[in-house]
């Protein structure tokens, strides 16, 4: 892979190796050194081109029955687009999250507006115009669905944090990470209290203007909804569990934030945005106050602040965001202000629980994620938040120049952990996808091409799952149709009325128990050597990660990367 597909711009290096991947630099991660020392021994031995042989491992957990009803949507392909020059992408996508673009809060306000502007939006101290490229070339670029019908990209995420530099009260702070440079980004404005009180003039400035601005309130033509893509979803913070403040985080810093600050600029924007809510800590400390607010779109989504699911503190996180309620390791620290015990302020201020799901160290893989994490979380979930749309606002692999991540110079595990993580992320309940990122991992910003095989695994995965209907809940499970226990099936109708069945061994590869580097085994495209009976259903073809369609066998070689069966 080229290691310089990973960056944008020079500018943006920083951005790439601290803010963007969820967990990368775990600095207060305790299997840090493990996993470091550990890794070369484990390169050693995965075999090159040696073919393993079936596995006797124990049996893999079996997955709840939490699959969505339904079609798998378009929208549930998420992308993140870094650069607007690299739009329209070259690939198929249904939803977008505007993060780590060139149009988050310190590029669009670029200094303090006068508060008489009306609509605020207009005020000359916001800067739309990448905004505007960006949502415009969304709308207008669609693509072709199933073969049939155009789609268009639109309401989209939005992440609103970082603090611009002229509103942070700190604005040398170098201990922040953001957009590159990033002093003072992850500081609060300071009309925000540690115990959640203060106007929360500034924040609230900013959400109005973006609220009004995306959905055309300030369009003299009222044409700016018909040529733009329109904000859906806000977020109001990314990751913000890297934060010293409710964590023992000890890497570059998201934000620093009690809970009570964070409940507070998420029910500020809930009000501002829906007209809906109650402000707690407003207008001081321990006071509560309905929303009273006109909505600006009552139709909108607040996401909950993201969190991430490979550890239990970060997992803690989220719980007591939600309902203060920790216990343990899992408790709320001390003056970290979460003060709402018992009651759910939190859980009532969001629409949607979101978390970051990667998959890179260790034995950290897709099928760990749907088996280990998301249950863990799914278990504090009261019955309201557990019906809830639970999402993955960040996922993939990694960032590959990390010395620990399993599926670095493994492209073909890269491109098997595509369908893995849709199939499998979908199986186990979470409703939209984000695959962070197009540049990062799809294409080559230098050369203005598609990295392979990685590009095409994506395209062939959208073209296996979209608008296909899983026949069983879970959508995937192992041990089905006599196959051994870290064999993978997942049954589905494709949108041609077809049925078919992705088949995969996750014994082999990056994570597995029958260590295998897929792109230098005898097989790349399979990455694995388990012989499986076909079920009698599955009598049309088979089609392999790049597409390709072969002739049905009654027995077939199935590893790493999944295959599709399909029935005539």
């Amino acid at each position: 892979m080229n290691q310089d597909s990973y960056d944008l711009r020079t500018d943006m290096v920083m951005l790439r190796n601290s803010d963007s991947i969820s967990g990368i630099l775990r600095s207060g991660n305790a299997l840090w050194v493990n996993i470091f020392l550990s890794l070369s021994l484990l390169w050693t031995a995965c075999g090159g081109g040696k073919t393993a042989a079936p596995s006797t491992a124990p049996s893999t957990p079996s997955l709840p029955p939490t699959t969505p009803a339904g079609a798998i949507p378009v929208q549930y392909w998420g992308l993140h687009v870094l650069d607007v020059k690299d739009f329209p992408a070259l690939v198929p996508y249904g939803e977008f999250r505007n993060w780590d673009t060139q149009a988050q809060w310190p590029q669009v306000e670029t200094c303090a507006p006068n508060p008489a502007s009306n609509p605020i939006s207009t005020d000359p101290c916001f800067d739309w115009s990448t905004f505007d490229a960006e949502t415009s070339s969304l709308l207008n670029n669609p693509f072709t669905v199933s073969s049939v019908a155009t789609f268009q990209v639109n309401d989209i995420a939005y992440t609103l944090n970082r603090t611009p530099s002229w509103a942070s009260p700190k604005p040398n702070d170098t201990t922040c990470n953001g957009l590159s440079p990033a002093p003072g980004q992850c500081d609060l404005p300071s009309d925000i209290n540690a115990d959640g009180s203060g106007t929360d003039a500034t924040w609230k400035t900013w959400v109005t203007a973006l609220a009004t601005h995306t959905n055309g309130l300030d369009d003299p033509t009222g044409t700016y909804t018909q040529t733009h893509a329109h904000i859906k979803y806000y977020e109001p913070w990314n990751e913000w569990y890297r934060n010293p403040e409710v964590t023992n985080w000890s890497g570059a810093v998201s934000v620093y934030a009690t809970y009570a600050q964070m409940l507070r600029l998420t029910e500020d924007a809930r009000c501002i945005i829906t007209g809906k809510g109650t402000i707690h800590n407003y207008p001081a400390a321990g006071a509560s106050t309905p929303c009273t607010a006109t909505a600006i779109d009552s139709s909108a989504m607040i996401m909950a602040p993201s969190s991430a699911s490979d550890e239990t503190a970060y997992q803690a996180v989220m719980q007591n965001f939600l309902y203060c309620n920790g216990t343990g390791t899992a408790a709320p620290f001390a003056n970290s202000m979460c003060n709402w015990s018992g009651q759910n302020w939190g859980s009532d201020a969001v629409d949607i629980i979101n978390f970051h799901f990667y998959a890179s160290f260790a034995q950290s893989t897709p099928e760990m994620v749907v088996s280990s994490e998301i249950p863990t979380i799914r278990a504090f979930l009261d019955s309201t938040d557990a019906a809830k749309p639970l999402w993955n606002g960040e996922g993939s692999w990694g960032l590959v120049t990390q010395p620990q991540d399993i599926w670095a110079n493994d492209p073909y595990a890269q491109a098997g952990f595509i369908p893995r993580m849709f199939a499998l992320y979908w199986s186990a309940g979470v409703s939209q996808n984000f695959f962070y990122s197009y540049e990062s991992f799809l294409f080559t910003t230098s050369s203005g091409t598609l990295m392979q095989p990685q590009a095409t695994a994506w395209t062939t995965t959208y073209n296996w799952l979209v608008d296909g209907t899983p026949t069983q809940n879970p959508f995937c499970r192992t041990g089905q149709f006599g196959f051994s226990s870290t064999v993978y099936s997942c049954q589905f109708k494709r949108a041609s009325g077809n049925a078919a069945l992705l088949v995969w061994d996750a014994q082999y590869g990056p994570g597995g128990t029958t260590s295998l580097n897929c792109t230098n085994s005898a097989t790349p495209l399979i990455c694995g050597s388990t012989s499986i009976t076909v079920p009698s259903t599955y009598s049309k073809d088979w089609i392999d990660m790049s597409g390709a369609v072969h002739p049905f066998s009654s027995t077939l070689s199935v590893g790493a990367n999944p295959i599709l069966l399909e029935a005539p």
